[in-house]
């Protein structure tokens, strides 16, 4: 897998008990996911968010720690892209999922992924 963004959590970024929110977690998967999928596809169009896998938390992530996003299985289809995505602290697995996204025109419709922009990661 390769490690494509990494994020430090901040006091700001923490709850009363000192954990990182969940739904920030979510906002830096969601971003670093798109990020990576965008340099895959070099898309001169719009992608979208899908769907991710399911998501459980196997360690917490406190204010200091630092937060990897590595991706890896890439597939892409005529329409969308889907790849693994492993988060880590430290040595420690946060959590596992998969992500996919839609590529799409300026007005949203689903559209084809030009294979000659694909980068073969």
């Amino acid at each position: 897998m390769i490690r494509e963004n990494s994020r430090i959590c901040m006091r700001k970024d923490v709850g009363l008990n000192g954990n990182l929110f969940g739904g920030k977690m979510l906002a830096w998967l969601d971003e670093s996911a798109f990020i990576f999928a965008d340099r895959i596809t070099h898309n001169k169009y719009f992608l979208v968010t899908k769907k991710f896998g399911e998501i459980v938390f196997r360690k917490a992530v406190r204010e200091g720690d630092v937060v990897d996003f590595h991706f890896g299985n890439v597939v892409v289809g005529n329409t969308s892209i889907s790849f693994d995505v492993k988060v880590t602290s430290g040595n420690d697995i946060v959590f596992n999922t998969t992500a996919v996204f839609v590529a799409t025109d300026k007005d949203g419709r689903k559209m084809k992924i030009n294979k000659d922009w694909v980068d073969k990661k």
